[in-house]
């Protein structure tokens, strides 16, 4: 990594024309030579978000249910989860799971109409249970052969259960890091988000995520899916 001045590039003071984003008022000090830059977003990776304004209740009864279905495959599975317990991915088909089931399609139906996806798609859906204990996390990984991979938080008792995280999927994009004194969305390479009970979070599912290990004393619970958009 080197300066401006190692480089022998001019600093913004010295160039000819304003460096202005698309909603700023371009400022020039010599108007003959100035031009305005604008900036025009290419391939975004989007994350949606939304919080159920009933989760309180709605968690009670989720996490009574997340319970019962450990308590009855102590085993589970094994895949992301580092230390922690994985329900089959089965949620869509069990009768008990049957609203929050339908809430994630309705988000992810809404999430497709403003993506202008085609009318009258069947969304198909996978969901599973999991239960990250005191140590636990979940290791870097993307969802294959699905449109949209997500999860819900029904249980996030302390601001230690740790954060999901995303990676730049953009393999040329590593070649080099910027220079920058502090993030933008366009120099990181990897953005972090703190869980919170009663959100859930959308993204396409070639995204590659994670989630940081569990610092606290107890639980943390999600539901997590992945939505295939069919004909």
């Amino acid at each position: 990594m080197c300066s401006l001045h190692e480089t022998g590039l001019k600093t913004s003071a010295q160039l000819p024309f304003a460096l202005v984003n698309r909603a700023a008022k371009p400022t020039f000090d010599n108007k003959e030579n100035s031009v305005e830059i604008t900036t025009q977003s290419l391939f975004p990776t989007l994350v949606w978000t939304t919080l159920f304004t009933d989760r309180v209740a709605f968690n009670a009864n989720l996490l009574e249910l997340a319970t019962q279905l450990r308590n009855s495959d102590p085993a589970g599975v094994a895949n992301t989860n580092v230390k922690g317990w994985q329900s089959p991915n089965n949620l869509q088909n069990l009768e008990q799971f049957e609203q929050i089931n339908q809430r994630i399609l309705q988000v992810c139906e809404r999430i497709a109409e403003s993506q202008n996806f085609r009318p009258n798609l069947n969304l198909h859906l996978q969901a599973w249970v999991n239960i990250s204990p005191p140590g636990a996390s979940n290791k870097i990984h993307y969802h294959a052969n699905c449109h949209f991979s997500g999860v819900y938080y029904i249980s996030v008792p302390s601001p230690e259960c740790g954060s999901i995280f995303f990676r730049d999927p953009r393999a040329a994009a590593k070649m080099l890091t910027y220079p920058a004194i502090k993030p933008t969305e366009f120099t990181t390479d990897e953005v972090r988000m703190r869980p919170e009970e009663g959100r859930m979070y959308v993204f396409p599912g070639w995204l590659e995520h994670g989630v940081e290990e569990n610092k606290s004393d107890r639980d943390r619970i999600g539901i997590s899916f992945n939505v295939l958009a069919m004909p």
